[in-house]
C-alpha cells in the first residue's frame, strides 16, 4: 500500500521530520543556520518557508514543470 503513494507524499514526509527536527533542536537552516534563541524573526520564517515546502508537496502532489 504504501508503495503507491507518490513520490511527493515521500518527499512531504521526510521535509516534516525534518521540520519537527528542527523545532525540538531549535535550529533551522536555509542559506546559514538562524537559532530561535539568537534570531527568532529569521528562524520563524525559516520554519514558515519549511512548512509551506512541505504542505506544498501534499496539495500539490502530480504537478510537474511540461
Amino acid at each position: 500500500m504504501l508503495t503507491y503513494l507518490p513520490w511527493s507524499y515521500w518527499l512531504g514526509a521526510l521535509l516534516l521530520l525534518w521540520l519537527i527536527y528542527d523545532l525540538v533542536r531549535g535550529v533551522a537552516y536555509i542559506w546559514q543556520p538562524y537559532s530561535r534563541q539568537q534570531q527568532p524573526t529569521m528562524y520563524w520564517f525559516t520554519m514558515f518557508v519549511w512548512a509551506l515546502v512541505a504542505a506544498s508537496c501534499f496539495i500539490f502532489p502530480n504537478w510537474s514543470i511540461s
